[in-house]
């Protein structure tokens, strides 16, 4: 019996522990943060980049899960084009724990060599945060502040309006907001590189009601082609909230996987 009882203890731990670090890894926040799936590129030409994961648990509960991205880069002598893709699945015995994607195209041109004009346009969605649809389109400067031996620093500021629409009720947001970011960029070994950009987005002309959002990446190449990804994603922000309660103020993301470029 009490065999029994610690075997049937031991078997939910473990269904517990699988679903935390699948949850933890894949808690959708509610930005985007493109300056994190920026690559740095030396020749000219379309490049491209794929990750992709997988994973299915069955115990106590049966938990699947699938998330896949892709990137694809167009280097001119000036002007860049960046595409991006990105859709995310977790189900926990049938349900949705998360469900959210998004498609982004992005132009830039670089008039002189620290500085870059970009204009950008973005849809995504996110079931868990009542997200039915979000659309944003954008402009604004970019200037790199300093690049010496792998260790670069970004500042940007755009200008971008935004629709929202969320589900399970009528609420619209049409908002007109400021992105402001700051990205650092160093690497700790020839092959181990860390990131972060942290956001400040505050909603016009309301410059206390500001999104906020920092990530954190650590990138492990195994070759040219195979590396290993880590990212931390944190967002505040308190827009929906105010309407649905019961959607949280503060979100965030640990995204492990594989990444092949090509």
């Amino acid at each position: 019996m009490f065999a029994s009882l610690h075997s049937t203890r031991y078997s939910l731990s473990l269904s517990g522990l699988a679903l935390f670090l699948l949850l933890s890894t894949c808690v959708s926040a509610q930005i985007v943060n493109i300056e994190d799936k920026r690559r740095s590129l030396d020749s000219l030409g379309w490049h491209g980049q794929i990750d992709l994961g997988a994973n299915l648990t069955k115990n106590t509960n049966s938990v699947t899960t699938l998330q896949g991205a892709l990137r694809l880069d167009r280097l001119g002598e000036r002007g860049n084009v960046l595409l991006l893709s990105d859709y995310r699945l977790v189900q926990v015995s049938g349900r949705n724990a998360v469900n959210a994607g998004f498609l982004h195209l992005r132009y830039g041109y670089e008039p002189k060599d620290k500085w870059r004009w970009e204009s950008f346009t973005q849809i995504q969605y996110n079931e868990q945060l009542r997200l039915t649809l979000r659309y944003l389109i954008g402009t604004g400067v970019r200037r790199r502040l300093y690049k010496i031996n792998g260790y670069r620093a970004y500042v940007g500021a755009l200008y971008m309006y935004e629709y929202d629409e969320l589900s399970e009720s009528s609420i619209i947001y049409r908002d007109h907001r400021l992105s402001n970011y700051l990205t650092l960029r160093f690497p700790l070994t020839d092959d181990i590189t860390i990131s972060s950009t942290s956001y400040y987005q505050p909603r016009l002309p309301e410059f206390n009601l500001a999104r906020l959002s920092t990530v954190t990446s650590l990138v492990m190449a195994f070759n040219k082609r195979l590396r290993l990804t880590s990212t931390f994603n944190l967002t505040y922000d308190e827009r929906i909230n105010r309407d649905l309660p019961e959607v949280p103020i503060t979100t965030y993301s640990w995204v492990n996987g594989l990444r092949y470029t090509f």
